[in-house]
């Protein structure tokens, strides 16, 4: 049995509170929350098919990767019958580079990393284009990070387990979940418009029901920085944990700065 999703959010819901729920402990589905993000009209299937020619690496339906054009996994997205082609590991800045500046601001900001060096800063924005059926399998986000999807086209079926579920699956070390949660999983149905939470630690999967579009980002901050740094203690990461110290040491002293 799973638990039902969560109380929608507003489409009208504030910045300040947008902030918060994106940096929120339970995964969350905010119903139509980035419809007005410039980057959800700019994904649209019409301007994507002005780069149709350009060659992607995609996956098969058997999770092997391909070398395809544009156009044709954008055709396999609104087949009858599909190939299965999903193009899930596009880096947005590479596919455009002038992509990410249509994410809110405040909303990229939220990734403490991209104060680091270009040269270190993990580039943690996604394009992704799936036809019906293809999927992305039971994973935790890179890094112990926490992260934001953002559908523009289609309908998604997420499905979460909690960190401690996560730890008996070994997909966290042992040790790293410290909270505890109803241990049912949660559901949730994106459609357009629609912004899905997943939380550090939250293992989950992901169904495309239909053909979809989609732009997700990951993050670390404030609200997971505590999570992130159990992790990286556990695994004994120390070059990874040295940096996150050293970027939240640089945020408090930030803001006690009086900066924001």
């Amino acid at each position: 049995m799973s638990i039902p999703s969560t109380p929608d959010a507003p489409a009208d819901v504030g910045a300040t509170d947008l902030l918060d729920l994106l940096c929120g402990a339970e995964p969350a589905l905010l119903r139509g929350a980035g419809r007005h993000w410039p980057v959800f009209a700019a994904l649209s299937e019409e301007n994507l098919r002005a780069h149709g020619d350009r060659l992607v690496e995609a996956e098969d339906r058997d999770h092997r990767p391909v070398t395809v054009s544009l156009d044709e996994v954008l055709d396999d997205m609104r087949a009858a019958r599909p190939q299965g082609l999903y193009l899930r590991h596009q880096v947005l800045s590479r596919f455009d580079p002038a992509l990410p500046a249509l994410v809110p601001g405040e909303v990229r900001r939220l990734n403490w990393l991209l104060a680091l060096e270009p040269d270190a800063r993990p580039d943690w924005s996604w394009l992704m284009i799936g036809a019906a059926a293809t999927s992305s399998p039971l994973h935790v986000d890179v890094m112990a990070s926490a992260a934001w999807n953002l559908l523009c086209t289609g309908a998604k079926r997420w499905t979460f387990h909690p960190p401690e579920r996560a730890e008996e699956w070994r997909l966290l070390p042992p040790g790293c979940a410290t909270d505890t949660h109803d241990p049912r999983p949660r559901e949730f149905v994106q459609e357009p418009g629609d912004i899905v939470v997943t939380p550090s630690g939250w293992a989950h999967e992901v169904h495309n029901v239909t053909g979809s579009i989609a732009v997700t980002s990951n993050f670390i901050n404030r609200s997971n920085m505590d999570f992130a740094l159990r992790y990286f203690g556990l695994t004994g990461d120390t070059d990874a944990y040295d940096v996150l110290v050293a970027v939240g040491a640089a945020f408090a002293r930030h803001e006690e700065g009086g900066g924001r």
